[in-house]
């Protein structure tokens, strides 16, 4: 069977020009013979034709066609502008839902085609030269302007499309250009900015014009990032141009339906053909469809195809094409599945001259020929050779892949097992499974190409355990470790087993002497939580330098391969470990390790940094294997006994919890040697420092000075830490939460030796801290007591007034402790002496308690340490403190009682002054919150009685503004009282005279401190208060409606007469204003009747009514007032009545009478006959009324313009004169009117 047998080729080998569609049976073939994928049908009807399309508004944009070269963009292009311009190409689409969508575009264009070759014009000049050319082919006359004349492209594609539209009215203009990517790439910076612009402004002549455009590009040029320095302008064409993607999937698509097109009987055959090799791959089960489909081509040799992106011009469908057309006539194998997979491309390359010339392509051939002929002559294994031979093809493809050759990227044997479908006869028959047996093989003959070629330019990453070529990989490093590995001796192995080592315990660069690999070293006094200084030593005691000070300890590493000749003095502050149990992982990472920087110290160049790269990772394994090797691979020796790393803590807590670590954390090499040499060494530093503190919280070299800081500021009454407390806890300085230095083992030795010490003498620091071989310490034989904690002590001590601390320039006593936990701990350790402070002050300190209001016994609990006087001190100090601010903010004011001030400005300044004094001596005071500090009393008794006249001052005003505060409030009320009552009230004048009374009274010291002065006054002001309700309450009943009277009120305003009156008001003549006089007045009579004397009593004035005498005018009862207006109501009704019957009767209204209806006629006579006012004022009274007075014309007269017009000329007047001003008056009113019609009103 052939492959020819299997397909129905048709060979894709000549490279379609855009320019073919220009004519009519070349288009029809391009549309016939393109096959459509799913995903480029979507797009086509989704994205290309829509936007092509002009019927329905939509944002137009420009289209670009990417693909690589071979995919057929070229042919997309054609096919769409073939149908843009041809209707009847429709029917000849392979696809249905294509060609339904492509009937929006079909035959709607005229089609302009190009392809841009080598050329310097710019991009514009080339698409308009383009344009102008094939639109007069077209009939159409238009002509460009030069582009330095035009300052925007838009209005001259306007031009262009008016007069294409005058030819062709219904059709749109496409542009369609080819490889536009080329042309871009050639052009320079400043070139390329003015190209991209021009096709950003066609992008957005699409919107509003029936012109389209379509270019066709390599690569997505929007992400590419040769063009990364234009991103600006690329991401503005960017923003006006769709993009169509040729993928992956549509060139399998292509491969499938039309170069390798297969009947059902083929597909059945392939699949028969393939499925008993499907066994031996990881995947081919599951792509099986597609393997059937592309056969005899892989399907992942198209997708590597893509990937090889160091080759531009790739021709994929082209290069398949040749591959098969040499196959068609071969045999199809029996023993291996016959496909092509991407290992055969490299032949393709190797060949093409042109591509040598590409220095990336040329590196990987040169390395892969190296490696071919090496295998050609050398391969031990001759039945593998074709398979060594493809593998190093597949490997030189996948190299051009990773897109940096140098990358250490590559594929593993499983990849190139299934991947290149790799087959070896008789792997069936080994038994196993079938594909871990060929995966097997593949990594035997992977393994065999590189024992062969000695490890040159081949290389597998142990990380992902994929193969690559490394082109800079011109000698086997591996190798050359592994035979110098073999010829190290002991003493290099221990060396570098001490550079793993340093590691592990984190050692830096610098030892602590040169020459010798010895460390300062700090490890925990498990017992007492405190970092005790020593050494780690990598040798034996006999190898170690003399040159360095003894400390606590030496943790000695002894050399595993070459150990040396020592005695073990079973000194208590030795230990010594040595790695005893090691396994063939450690001895060979240390070997491979030793060589690889044995090897890098005597290279250069690339060699060196592979070498040293090498040992960083044979480093790693070493440190890992220590990590987790570390409980069982050393033992301990502490005395004479040897025991292993875990052995030593047994019967003590874990070692996590001796270390310290969290439960979640792992404990790491360091650490653990560092818990264990603690365990080991703990009963070492119980000799050496007995009376050493136990700490609650780890204190080490690195936070010794803080923690001394912390516990310096807690002393100093600032914020107390956790750490703090831990300190001051483990140098027994509290008493609970109470500082008591006396309880301390360290205060007392302290105190001891200054005790000790004459009168007025000092205790030198020399006296106190010794040096033991360069490190100082407190009492070296018991306490060992660091300079730190000795100055936490001294401050203790210093807050106590027991001792005060000097340095230089300084000194504290119990008042500067501030200043002393503001010192760095740096300069208080160098501190000069102690001294004891001077004796107790007792007189000044009785004086002081005594004061203060205090017994004066007090004073001498508190020169035997006793804290309770101290407290009562300081709480009397802040109460006096507290009343003296609030004095002196009432004093600001003057003090004022009933609007007088009470003291005038000298008495006020005297007790200002006074005050002041006063404050400033407490508040001084303040500091000695301690006996410790009172000891540093700096005042004499004198000086303490001199404040006595201040705390007069400060009883004075108290008592004064408690005084001002129980008076106030009545003599406050008093004040609003004489406001509210008429001026000449006989109760002002009686109010004005107890005033100036109690205002004299108060003013005399001597007056106002007797003792029955505040009640007699008291009582005195309330009599007043209670004449004051009195007087009101009489006042408020006369000129206050009551209940009845409220009621009668209530009646007049809804009275008959005043309905009446209001209804004869609308009538001009009436003199309206004498009705709103009357209605005012009853209005303004005011009701009310539930004022109490409790209400009184709480304000002056009535809460319901808010009646004030002095503001309102005097007048008679308001209940008599109600008896003169239901009088004065009777009286306006008469004389409304006799007013209409005057007009009436008057001639010149007569005559109106007539003219009047019968039923109004007949009320209006009624009404004179009658003489009164009907029972019922009805609507048609009234309206009768004024038709009748109609002619009447009301003239208001005012008294006050009356009197005002009488008395113009001057007064007295003559009657004559008296009558001619009223009768100018008179004429200057009716001026205009008819004087027979004139009706004067007097409102």
């Amino acid at each position: 069977m052939k492959y020819g047998d299997l397909i129905q080729f048709e060979p894709i080998e000549s490279v379609i020009q855009l320019r073919d569609a220009d004519k009519a049976a070349a288009a029809r073939q391009l549309v016939q013979t393109y096959v459509i994928s799913e995903e480029m049908a979507e797009r086509l009807v989704n994205l290309v034709f829509p936007q092509l399309q002009f019927d329905q508004p939509m944002d137009n944009k420009g289209l670009l066609v990417v693909g690589n070269y071979g995919t057929g963009k070229s042919h997309l292009m054609s096919v769409i502008s073939a149908l843009a311009e041809n209707g009847d190409l429709v029917t000849h689409l392979n696809d249905k839902s294509v060609a339904s969508a492509a009937g929006k575009i079909s035959g709607r264009f005229k089609v302009v085609r190009t392809e841009i070759g080598a050329t310097t014009m710019s991009l514009r000049d080339i698409l308009v030269a383009e344009l102008e050319e094939h639109l007069a082919a077209m009939g159409v006359s238009y002509s460009f302007p030069p582009a330095d004349k035009v300052s925007n492209n838009k209005r001259s594609f306007e031009e262009m499309m008016t007069a294409f539209h005058q030819e062709y009215p219904d059709h749109g203009l496409l542009l369609v250009v080819d490889e536009l990517l080329d042309y871009l790439r050639t052009r320079k910076d400043q070139e390329l900015i003015l190209d991209l612009n021009f096709l950003r402004e066609i992008g957005e002549v699409c919107k509003d014009l029936r012109f389209r455009f379509i270019a066709g590009v390599q690569e997505a040029i929007f992400d590419s990032p040769r063009f990364s320095f234009v991103a600006d302008s690329i991401r503005r064409v960017k923003d006006r141009f769709e993009q169509i993607l040729i993928a992956r999937k549509d060139v399998k698509f292509v491969v499938a339906e039309r170069l390798l097109k297969k009947t059902a009987d083929q597909q059945v055959k392939i699949r028969e053909y393939l499925t008993p090799f499907a066994k031996f791959y990881g995947r081919m089960n599951e792509r099986m469809d597609e393997f059937v489909r592309l056969f005899p081509v892989h399907p992942d040799y198209i997708d590597t195809f893509e990937r090889v992106t160091a080759v531009e011009k790739r021709e994929v469908l082209k290069t398949l094409s040749l591959a098969m057309r040499k196959l068609l006539n071969q045999n199809v194998p029996d023993d291996r599945p016959g496909v092509i997979a991407y290992d055969s491309y490299w032949t393709t390359l190797r060949e093409n001259p042109s591509f040598r010339a590409v220095p990336d392509i040329k590196a990987v051939i040169d390395c892969s020929q190296v490696l071919e002929s090496r295998i050609q002559q050398a391969f031990t294994r001759p039945a593998y050779k074709p398979m060594a031979i493809q593998l190093i093809h597949a490997l030189s493809v996948h190299r051009l892949t990773t897109g940096d050759i140098y990358a250490p990227l590559g594929a593993t044997a499983e990849e190139l097992r299934d991947g290149l479908c790799l087959f070896q006869p008789g792997i069936e028959e080994l038994g196993g499974n079938p594909a871990d047996d060929l995966l097997s093989q593949v990594e035997t003959v992977l393994r065999e190409i590189h024992k062969t070629v000695s490890g040159q330019f081949i290389s597998s990453n142990p990380d992902n355990r994929q193969y690559y070529l490394d082109l800079k990989k011109t000698d086997d490093f591996d190798a050359l470790i592994e035979k110098r590995a073999e010829s190290l001796d002991s003493s290099q192995l221990d060396r570098y087993y001490y550079e793993a080592l340093r590691r592990v315990m984190e050692c830096t660069d610098q030892t602590y002497v040169t020459g010798y690999k010895i460390w300062q070293h700090e490890i925990e006094w498990l017992e007492r939580k405190a970092a005790r200084q020593g050494y780690l030593f990598f040798g034996a005691p006999n190898e170690r330098s003399t040159a360095v000070p003894p400390r606590d300890f030496y943790i000695y590493f002894i050399q595993p391969f070459d150990p040396p000749h020592f005695k073990d003095e079973k000194k208590p502050e030795e230990l010594f470990l040595r790695l005893t149990n090691t396994d063939e992982e450690f001895r060979t990472a240390l070997r491979s390790y030793a060589a690889a920087l044995d090897l890098a110290s005597t290279a250069s160049g690339y060699a060196k940094s592979t070498y040293e790269s090498k040992a960083s990772n044979f480093l790693r394994d070493l440190v890992q294997w220590l990590q987790k090797n570390m409980t069982t691979a050393f033992e301990v020796t502490y005395q004479g006994r040897t025991k292993s790393l875990t052995e030593w803590a047994k019967g003590k807590k874990s070692i996590r919890e001796l270390s310290g670590i969290d439960s979640h954390e792992r404990i790491n090499f360091r650490d653990l040697v560092n818990t264990i040499a603690g365990v080991c060494l703990g009963a070492h530093f119980q000799d050496q420092a007995p009376e050493y503190p136990c700490f609650s919280v780890l204190i080490t070299g690195a936070n010794r000075a803080q923690a001394a800081q912390d516990a310096l500021r807690a002393i100093a009454g600032q914020n107390r830490t956790k750490q703090a407390t831990a300190v001051l806890d483990a140098l027994e300085l509290l008493d609970g939460e109470r500082l008591d230095p006396y309880r301390s083992k360290y205060a007392m030795y302290i105190l001891d030796v200054a005790k000790k010490k004459g009168h007025g003498q000092v205790v030198n620091r020399s006296e106190l801290i010794q040096d033991v071989l360069g490190v100082e310490y407190l009492a070296p034989q018991s306490f060992r007591l660091e300079p730190e904690w000795a100055v936490v002590v001294l401050a203790a001590l210093v807050y106590a007034g027991e001792v005060v601390l000097s340095i230089p320039g300084k000194k504290f006593d119990a008042t500067g402790l501030p200043q002393l936990a503001g010192t760095g701990i740096d300069e208080l350790v160098q501190f000069k002496h102690i001294e004891r402070p001077k004796d107790w002050n007792l007189p000044a300190l009785k004086a002081l308690f005594e004061l203060l209001g205090l017994t004066p016994g007090m004073a001498q609990l508190v020169t035997q340490g006793k804290d309770e006087p101290v407290q009562e001190l300081q709480t009397k100090v802040t109460e006096y403190v507290e009343k003296i601010v609030r004095t002196q903010q009432a004093l600001k004011d003057g003090l004022h009682f009933w609007g007088q001030r009470l003291f005038d400005d000298s008495v006020l300044s005297n007790h200002h002054s006074s005050l002041e004094r006063l404050k400033g001596f407490l508040e001084s005071l303040q500091a000695y919150n301690s006996p410790g500090k009172l000891k540093n009393f700096r005042y004499d008794a004198q000086e303490v009685n001199r404040h006595e006249d201040g705390l007069k001052a400060l009883a004075e005003c108290e008592s004064l503004q408690d005084l001002v505060r129980d008076l106030g409030q009545v003599a406050s009320y008093l004040s609003t009282a004489e406001a509210v009552l008429p001026a000449a009230h006989e109760w002002v004048e009686q109010m004005k005279a107890t005033r100036e009374e109690v205002l004299a009274q108060i003013g005399d010291p001597a007056k106002r401190s007797a003792a029955a002065f505040r009640q007699q006054t008291l009582r005195k002001l309330g009599d007043l208060k209670k004449a004051y309700i009195r007087s009101y309450l009489t006042l408020h009943a006369k000129a206050r409606l009551g209940v009845n009277e409220d009621k009668r009120k209530a009646q007049l305003m809804g009275d008959e007469r005043l309905k009446d009156l209001q209804k004869l008001s609308t009538i001009d003549l009436m003199p309206r204003q004498h009705l709103s006089d009357f209605q005012n007045r009853l209005a303004g009579l005011k009701s009310c009747f539930a004022l109490t004397e409790q209400e009184l009593e709480a304000s002056p004035v009535c809460p319901h009514c808010n009646f004030k005498p002095a503001a309102e005018p005097p007048t008679a009862p308001a209940a008599s007032m109600l008896d003169t207006l239901d009088g004065e109501l009777d009286k306006l009704v008469e004389n409304w009545t006799q007013t209409l019957l005057a007009n009436l009767e008057d001639p010149t209204t007569k005559e109106n009478l007539s003219l009047l209806k019968p039923e109004q006629r007949k009320l209006v006579d009624g009404f004179i006959k009658e003489r009164k006012l009907p029972d019922e004022l009805g609507q048609d009274f009234i309206h009768a009324l004024q038709e009748v007075l109609s002619g009447l014309v009301k003239v208001s007269v005012r008294p006050e313009d009356l009197r005002a017009a009488l008395l113009k000329g001057g007064s007295p007047a003559t009657p004559a004169e008296m009558k001619k001003r009223f009768e100018e008056y008179l004429y200057e009113l009716t001026k205009g009117k008819e004087p027979s019609k004139v009706r004067i009103v007097l409102e």
